[in-house]
């Protein structure tokens, strides 16, 4: 009876998996006169995001590198290092000592501005009545303004410090390199030890959805709108998969994908179409990412 159940559950499934791939099949006719033609190619729908330092025009070196290819990582997790981050630490570990001395100073004098005002206004009493000097009530009338001017001068060096700690911890924070999304690492250009060259530290992008980046001719722009469905082939394929067109592009300039016709036209003006894959081809082409396919969208 076990048996019975679940070959029969297995048989559900096998038709389900068939009816969507006739349907697929159905929905994406291979007839080339039918619908809009293009060249594509796959790419994820946060797109490719190349991750680089910000340690200004001198550049930086990898200290520690915490994921590696094919990784998995949130959005805010440190991704790598830099190897001035423990100078750079230190730095700001100094400016939080240099604010707490200074705030100490400024405390010790707060208490002798107020002895000093005391001071003050007991000697001048005395001066009206003749029981002191005026030289010695001058005394102290100095002595307090100087209290005065010198927490002045303790509360501006306070402020000019906390200014210099925001520096500080916004050059340590330059030091460590975060994830900008929730994605997996694709490549990595800068391991522990090397310098970061012109392509970044690494590559990562959100595999959880897929597009596809058709290049049409700017002759058939007008006949494209936004929702249209789309068929995607090419070599290799189980099966053709469905899309949605889902943004135009504005900008029109010279193709970058070439059919391998050698007759075909190399300087071809065109636009960038960019579809939306169906759920289940992210599954398949995930690791498919920039291959380039066929694209037909129907008007």
């Amino acid at each position: 009876m076990y048996f019975k159940v679940s070959f029969f559950i297995f048989v559900i499934i096998c038709l389900i998996l068939s009816s969507a791939s006739v349907l697929a099949e159905k929905a994406c006719p291979h007839d080339g006169n039918q619908g809009i033609g293009a060249l594509g190619r796959i790419e994820p729908h946060s797109r490719v995001i190349r991750i680089s330092h910000n340690a200004g025009p001198e550049g930086a070196r990898v200290e520690q590198l915490f994921f590696q290819e094919t990784d998995q990582v949130k959005a805010g997790d440190t991704l790598a290092i830099l190897s001035d981050h423990l100078k750079k630490k230190a730095q700001v570990e100094a400016a939080k000592a240099r604010i707490k001395v200074l705030e100490a100073q400024r405390a010790v004098e707060q208490a002798a501005l107020a002895f000093n005002k005391r001071e003050y206004l007991r000697y001048q009493s005395l001066e009206h009545s003749s029981a002191t000097s005026i030289s010695l009530a001058d005394a102290k009338r100095l002595a307090l303004e100087q209290s005065g001017i010198i927490l002045k001068r303790l509360s501006a060096e306070i402020t000019q410090a906390q200014s210099e700690l925001k520096i500080s911890v916004a050059e340590l924070s330059n030091t460590q390199i975060l994830a900008p999304i929730d994605g997996t690492l694709l490549k990595i250009f800068a391991r522990p030890g090397e310098r970061i060259g012109d392509k970044g530290v690494l590559e990562m992008a959100d595999l959880t959805e897929l597009d596809v980046v058709a290049e049409v001719y700017e002759s058939d722009l007008l006949r494209i709108k936004t929702g249209q469905s789309g068929c995607i082939h090419a070599m290799g394929f189980k099966r053709p998969y469905l899309a949605q067109v889902r943004e135009l592009g504005f900008l029109v300039r010279k193709n970058d994908l070439n059919d391998t016709d050698p007759l075909a036209d190399r300087d071809n003006r065109i636009i960038e179409v960019r579809l939306t894959l169906e759920a289940e081809a992210v599954t398949d082409l995930r690791h498919q990412i920039f291959r380039q396919v066929k694209v037909r969208i129907t008007p």
